[in-house]
């Protein structure tokens, strides 16, 4: 298939898309987020696209803003590792220990592949570099690694789900670069494997606080807290040109994110490229977490008097929609099958495999916690009601 990067003749429902720009920007009037990028396509076709608002002071929103992807960023060494797969360097079962030794420190000798990808491997799970390291080496892939497997589990590996913000899905990382025939380091992986071969060409892990077209990490003054000066120089300072962190440290665009999640769409290929076997994206696509839920929003959901609903983790490096009622990033009417992946507070892709719909939505101006995921629920109901008649 190949995808026009301009619009094609309209077949989703034009109220409807209205409809969503219109939600779009009264969460921008009501001070929630400064400014967004969003596409909407259908069978491969761009919908719908629009800028919204401003991404710094006296920059309006644009096409070619850079995007921090946040754990966005996840799917993309989620997608390299099911590569490395389908090459058989590895398989899903494949013990980490196996080909990094360290890492079965304190009782992760048989954690797996699946369990990183699926956050089941009681993997350390802060947000930051465990310590002895400090904040600024958050893009330093072999010193984090190195420390995460010196540390113990938190729990027994395959035996809860807790989110992990960094460290399952920097081994992920680093398997990647010590199997990797040709030698090479994470950032060249990605570019070389994924990004250049699907025509991503503004996507990379690591990017100058001061390059062009880079968008800040900001709070409005709504969603300020005592974290956000923290959380603001973590990313803003520390996410350096040579940085490497597979969890959340690629910057990309609007139009490159559609790219990646449409070759995701139609079975793994994109323009005669394939990325991943129709057979393994078919498995990887489903739910593998079952009925458990996620540890990490435990706080958050009892302080909130939200109940416990299925972490539904896939093996993208997201979630898969799944039936039943409870909030989600894909929304509420998405068909069960809808599979995409969320960063924290700003990012999102989806895809409906049955609707043929994809959704990309970035935005400017950090939310935390569920907040962010329930402003996506909103958002991809919005996006379903324009699946035409």
């Amino acid at each position: 298939m190949s995808l026009p990067l301009t619009s094609g003749a309209l077949s989703l429902n034009a109220d409807a898309l209205s409809r969503l720009d219109a939600s779009i920007q009264a969460d921008i009037d009501q001070g929630k987020h400064f400014g967004a990028s969003i596409i909407v396509a259908h069978k491969g076709v761009i919908q719908h696209r629009k800028c919204f608002g401003t991404v710094a002071p006296g920059r309006a929103a644009a096409r070619d803003d850079l995007y921090l992807m946040m754990s966005l960023s996840k799917s993309f060494t989620a997608a390299l590792t099911l590569r490395a797969i389908d090459q058989g360097r590895y398989s899903l079962d494949t013990r980490v220990a196996d080909f990094i030794p360290e890492f079965a420190a304190g009782g992760k000798q048989r954690v797996t592949v699946r369990q990183l990808l699926t956050h089941t491997a009681g993997t350390y799970a802060s947000f930051v570099p465990p310590p002895p390291l400090a904040p600024s080496d958050l893009g330093q892939l072999a010193r984090n690694v190195a420390a995460v497997s010196a540390l113990p589990a938190a729990n027994t590996p395959g035996e809860r789900v807790v989110y992990n913000p960094f460290a399952s899905y920097a081994v992920l990382g680093q398997l990647l670069v010590v199997t990797d025939p040709l030698k090479r380091s994470f950032r060249d992986i990605a570019r070389e494997d994924l990004f250049k071969p699907l025509g991503m060409h503004q996507t990379r892990y690591g990017l100058s606080p001061d390059a062009p077209g880079r968008v800040p990490v900001t709070f409005t003054e709504r969603n300020s807290n005592a974290n956000t000066a923290q959380t603001s120089a973590l990313l803003n300072l520390h996410l350096q040109e040579d940085s490497e962190h597979p969890a959340g440290g690629a910057f990309s665009t609007v139009d490159d994110v559609l790219l990646f999640a449409e070759a995701l769409r139609p079975g793994g290929a994109l323009s005669g490229k394939r990325l991943i076997s129709p057979a393994l994206l078919a498995y990887a696509a489903q739910n593998h977490t079952g009925t458990m839920g996620n540890g990490a929003w435990d706080a958050y959901r009892e302080a909130h008097g939200l109940p416990e609903y299925p972490a539904n983790f896939s093996l993208l490096g997201g979630y898969v929609r799944g039936s039943g009622h409870y909030i989600n990033g894909a929304g509420f009417t998405a068909s069960p099958e809808t599979f995409y992946a969320v960063g924290g507070g700003s990012t999102m892709w989806w895809v409906d495999p049955v609707r043929e719909i994809t959704f990309v939505y970035l935005s400017a101006g950090f939310i935390e916690g569920l907040a962010h995921f329930e402003r996506l629920c909103r958002l991809g109901d919005l996006v379903s009601a324009c699946w035409p008649d």
